[in-house]
């Protein structure tokens, strides 16, 4: 082909070319390498570096340079990212090797890094080893430091033991076995106890549990005497007492006196019959049939009633008020126990009260522990109890009874009732339209 001129836009889907392509106005057929690449618009196609640049350039950072020297790397030139400059410190426990690799800094004695899959840390020992004492062995070596697995045992050395006069140690037993022998202090059979063996029936003068013992008490005197109005009829077994039949006759008839009679100092109860009495110059004497004899079965017996009405405010904590504040009493014990009552109006003007009471010694405490006149070591329970409960508007008379026990006789014990309420708009009421308040007490069999 001698010219390149003439030649005409061609529309194929492959070309075959065995020779060289040229391109431009002057015959070019490039260099190795070069790559066509287009000059811009209406304008011939050149042969290019077969090389292409980023659009945007890599820019270095701190400690960060090319091999090249140049700030920045487009890819138009292979080129190095070299680091310098980097300085990394080891800390407690970290150390740096050849100021790029990160180690645990271990003492290789009691820890190092070559556990599990050879870079794992590991422990090999405690530091303080452990040594066995008196009755304590290992299975290996006197010391544990948990480098390796070992038993701990505990031996007994001392396993001999000394019975007494009353402990007897049986030593052909295992373990061996404490037998009590007696008591260390005997009993003594006193006049008319009777000690006999239960084994063999041999009579003996002590006890200190070292031989069964049957304890027996003879009666020594079986002599009674009758003394006035009483007899005793020796003739039946057992011997039989009996009293003067003149006494049972003579209370056939009304009796209306009881007198005292002196004899010889001692003092006798006799009863009379009013048609025939009779009166000595030792004689003091009760008319039964006197309108004058007052007889109260209470110790104490105290009231509380004004012309008006008295109104005490029950609050929530427990107290006396005007009412229940005049109503204590005190007493010299003649019994051993004893019944106290409180009668007192409750008047309630709202739903779902409740009325509590108790008694107070003489310094206001609990009187079942109250130490002033109180009930301290008597036995009694505390006395705080629920005596009335208002579920609407009630209003009633509240009568509550405690029952005190444990009283020593001769002894002063002082009694003072108070009240509270679960809410407020609760009343006790005395004196006036209502019943006057009633604070008593009488003694109970002992």
């Amino acid at each position: 082909m001698a010219s390149i001129n003439g030649l005409t836009n061609i529309a194929a889907t492959s070309i075959q070319n065995a020779g060289e392509f040229y391109l431009g106005n002057n015959i070019d057929p490039g260099t190795a390498g070069q790559v066509i690449i287009s000059a811009g618009s209406n304008q011939p196609a050149v042969w290019g570096s077969n090389a292409a640049t980023l659009p945007g350039a890599l820019t270095m950072g701190t400690n960060l340079s090319l091999a090249s020297g140049n700030a920045s790397f487009n890819g138009a030139t292979p080129d190095t990212i070299n680091a310098s400059g980097l300085s990394i410190t080891g800390g407690n426990g970290i150390s740096i090797v050849g100021g790029t690799e990160i180690l645990t800094d271990n003492d290789n004695t009691t820890i190092n890094n070559s556990g599990g899959t050879g870079q794992q840390n590991q422990v090999l020992k405690v530091p303080n080893a452990l040594t066995s004492g008196t009755g304590i062995g290992f299975s290996a070596g006197t010391t544990y430091d948990g480098s390796a697995a070992i038993t701990i045992n505990s031996t007994a050395t001392d396993t001999t033991y000394q019975g007494s006069s009353t402990i007897n140690i049986d030593t052909s037993t295992n373990p061996d076995t404490i037998n009590a022998l007696k008591v260390p202090n005997v009993m003594t059979a006193s006049s008319n106890i009777i000690f006999n063996n239960t084994d063999d029936g041999a009579s003996e003068t002590t006890y200190d549990g070292s031989q069964p013992i049957t304890i027996r008490a003879v009666d020594t005197n079986t002599t009674y005497q009758g003394g006035t109005n009483i007899s005793i009829d020796t003739t039946t077994n057992p011997d039989t007492i009996n009293l003067d039949a003149n006494i049972g006759l003579s209370m056939i008839n009304p009796v209306t006196i009881i007198a005292f009679q002196q004899h010889s100092g001692a003092t006798a109860l006799i009863g009379n019959a009013l048609a025939n009495p009779y009166y000595g110059t030792d004689v003091t004497y009760l008319d039964l049939s006197s309108t004058t004899n007052i007889t109260s079965p209470y110790c104490f017996h105290n009231v509380y009633g004004t012309a008006s009405t008295d109104f005490d405010s029950l609050t929530t904590s427990y107290a006396a008020g005007s009412i229940l504040g005049a109503l204590g009493a005190s007493i010299t014990a003649k019994q051993t126990a004893l019944c106290v009552e409180v009668i007192v109006y409750n008047y309630a003007i709202s739903s779902n009260r409740d009325t509590d009471m108790r008694l107070v010694d003489k310094a206001g405490s609990e009187w079942s522990v109250g130490t002033t006149e109180g009930g301290s070591g008597t036995g009694t329970i505390q006395t705080a109890r629920e005596v009335h409960r208002a579920d609407e508007t009630d209003r009633q008379i509240v009568h509550q009874t405690w029952s005190i026990t444990g009283l020593t006789i001769g002894s002063t014990y002082t009694f003072n009732p108070q009240a509270r309420t679960s809410a407020t708009s609760n009343f006790l009421a005395a004196g006036g339209t209502y019943p006057d308040a009633f604070f008593r007490g009488y003694y109970l069999p002992s």
